[in-house]
């Protein structure tokens, strides 16, 4: 009698399970989250967007190793089965039984398909047997090949990868067909626990991983002995894991304007091919010479301040700690730095701090800071286009604070933000020297002949939105603008007095087969905001700045190319910011550097000893790729 019971009631289960595993929509198999690669002005990918950090590919785009290293690990049986593999749930079950719960689940490639597609998470026996019947399921409908394609470009690699297009980018910088043997195997490797033994996690536990995926290739015949040996003996190299999540300013802020295209949905789900104004080899150099300049002035002796070192090291503890919510933002110097094509307005370079993952406020675009004495060229500017010129004559002499009004009230108009540390007043010189030495009662001076408004809306035609204060100190840069406003004002003096209409990051969407989604359909406007004249006079004056003046380092220790370039420091009241901004006939690049909370950096903290060797680094690179021209004059 109880044979009879049981026998009706795993009949009744096994009908009902049949039941619910035809429900299935096998279609989902096919339905990934895929991300969208965003790809610089050469093409070259530089980042993504996604939930799930995905990029589906065909079968024939997977290296057979991978495939074979996949079946030697997950499923040796996988070409024999139809769905399960009988010998190895016994052999489960019977080490389930011993252990009073599922310990062990034999599940085949196309049983771990059927659990990830359709959220098959909870361990019970029958949630195991519903898995089986969806695995005979899915082998009724798809061949082997396609079983295998759905399956590697679904599963889990660690480290947010999900695909092994995906992973064998973020881990090893490459597409998945181009992965050796090793790398085939590491990835193989680490299906069973991805986090634990993902390289980046724990290199010599993600290597006996891959060593077992090795010696099982070679006991079931995919590879020789010869090849496993080779392969056991190289390193796992693997790039950088921030670069792998795409975690920079620049990726940041296309993902924003990518959403405000498309849609969020579409933007992180549909896998676009994002097309970019960026030039990655300019942007890497720009990072790099960020970094390394910054920390060099965080070795100074008379810099006292929290360092990116000891910030990153607090950080990487509390990460480790799960305690992130109690971690204070960073206090350290930060930098930020954006480069403009002069014709289009397209944003080569996009640096808006030190550290994305540190920090995600966007310095270069959103920053409000004083500019300081780059402010300078937009007043002389003013004071040109009413008639004065590079050779008229100027007083250089004390001032009464009151009438600029730079750190107070009283008292006379120090050199509050000189650009050397031998400063002093100099008296009658001509406006040309007045602008390249960066000299400041001069300034104040040519201002007030030109007028405040004049200024103001010089500065407002030039691009500069931010409220500027009609006040006298403005002309010394006191009041606070964007680092890309400022670059976009400057290309001004080498068009020849216009600019573009606005500075942008995106030029196209497209469908992975190449439809267009969206499309920038920018017209070139140009807004005309100086005569020519105006604009090449002030030019030529930093041209001298570079040559002779405040910028001259530039060529004596930095190392800038013979170009035809011209630029100006920039120094904030109190040393609290140091900027430069410059260009070439192609190119125009602003670089700016100061803590988030205004303070002193150091006494003597100069435009040319911190922003200016930074600028250089790129302005070098911009030429080898987009060689500059004369600036003709007009």
């Amino acid at each position: 009698m109880l044979v009879v019971v049981l026998a009706v009631y795993v009949s009744s289960l096994v009908a009902d399970l049949k039941a619910q595993a035809r429900a299935f929509d096998l279609t989902k198999l096919e339905q990934m989250e895929s991300a969208s690669v965003i790809l610089d002005r050469n093409g070259k990918i530089f980042g993504q967007i996604y939930v799930e950090n995905r990029e589906t590919v065909p079968y024939d785009q997977l290296p057979p190793d991978l495939i074979n290293a996949v079946v030697a690990v997950e499923d040796a049986k996988f070409y024999q089965h139809h769905g399960y593999d009988s010998f190895g749930i016994i052999r489960a079950a019977l080490k389930n039984l011993t252990a009073g719960h599922v310990r062990q689940g034999a599940s085949t490639i196309t049983q771990q398909l059927a659990r990830n597609s359709f959220s098959l998470k909870q361990k019970t026996f029958r949630r195991k047997l519903l898995e089986i019947f969806l695995a005979q399921r899915i082998e009724d409908n798809f061949s082997k090949q396609k079983i295998m394609e759905l399956y590697l470009n679904r599963i889990y690699f660690g480290a947010g990868l999900y695909g092994a297009e995906a992973a064998s980018r973020g881990y090893f910088g490459k597409p998945a067909r181009e992965m050796s043997l090793s790398e085939c195997a590491t990835l193989a490797g680490l299906i069973k626990s991805p986090n634990r033994l993902s390289p980046w996690t724990d290199r010599a536990t993600s290597r006996e991983a891959r060593d077992y995926a090795l010696d099982r290739m070679r006991e079931i015949g995919f590879i020789s002995r010869e090849q496993c040996t080779n392969a056991r003996g190289q390193e796992i190299v693997v790039g950088s894991r921030q670069n792998a999540q795409g975690q920079t300013y620049a990726v940041d802020y296309i993902r924003q304007q990518v959403i405000a295209a498309v849609g969020w949905d579409r933007a992180i789900n549909e896998g676009y091919r994002i097309q970019t104004t960026i030039d990655v080899d300019l942007q890497k150099i720009a990072e790099d010479s960020l970094r390394a300049n910054l920390e060099q002035i965080e070795q100074r002796p008379d810099y006292n301040h929290q360092t990116y070192a000891q910030y990153a090291a607090s950080f990487r503890k509390a990460k480790a700690n799960g305690t992130m919510s109690n971690q204070p933002a960073p206090e350290y110097l930060q930098g930020a730095i954006i480069g403009l094509d002069n014709a289009t307005g397209d944003i080569l370079v996009l640096v808006g701090g030190r550290d994305f993952e540190h920090n995600q406020y966007n310095r270069a675009l959103q920053a409000r800071r004083p500019a300081g004495t780059a402010m300078l060229p937009f007043v002389y500017a003013a004071a040109f286009e009413k008639g004065m010129y590079p050779g008229s004559l100027v007083e250089d002499s004390p001032l009464d604070n009151r009438a600029v009004m730079i750190g107070g009230t009283t008292g006379i108009l120090g050199e509050w933000g000189p650009e050397s540390a031998e400063n002093r007043y100099e008296g009658t010189m001509t406006a040309r020297q007045a602008l390249a030495k960066s000299k400041n009662g001069a300034t104040v001076r040519i201002g007030m002949d030109a007028g405040v408004d004049a200024v103001l809306q010089l500065c407002a035609a030039a691009g500069i939105h931010s409220p500027l204060r009609p006040y006298p100190a403005t002309f010394l840069g006191s009041s606070e603008v964007t680092l890309a406003e400022l670059a976009l004002a400057y290309t001004v003096f080498p068009n020849g007095g216009w600019r573009p209409n606005v500075s942008h990051i995106l030029e196209r969407i497209e469908e992975k087969d190449g439809t267009l989604v969206w499309d920038a359909k920018r017209e070139s406007i140009r807004k005309l905001v100086t005569k020519p004249e105006t604009a090449y006079e002030v030019h030529s004056c930093l041209a001298d700045a570079l040559e002779s003046g405040t910028g001259k380092a530039a060529f004596t220790e930095f190392g800038l190319k013979k170009i035809p370039a011209a630029g100006k420091t920039g120094t904030a009241y109190d040393f609290t910011d140091a900027l430069f901004a410059g260009y070439d006939s192609n190119f125009t690049c602003a670089v700016w550097a100061g803590f988030d909370k205004p303070q002193k950096i150091y006494r003597g903290a100069f435009g040319r000893e911190l922003a200016l060797p930074i600028w250089v680094d790129i302005m070098n690179a911009a030429a080898t790729s987009y060689p500059p021209r004369e600036i003709k004059q007009p």
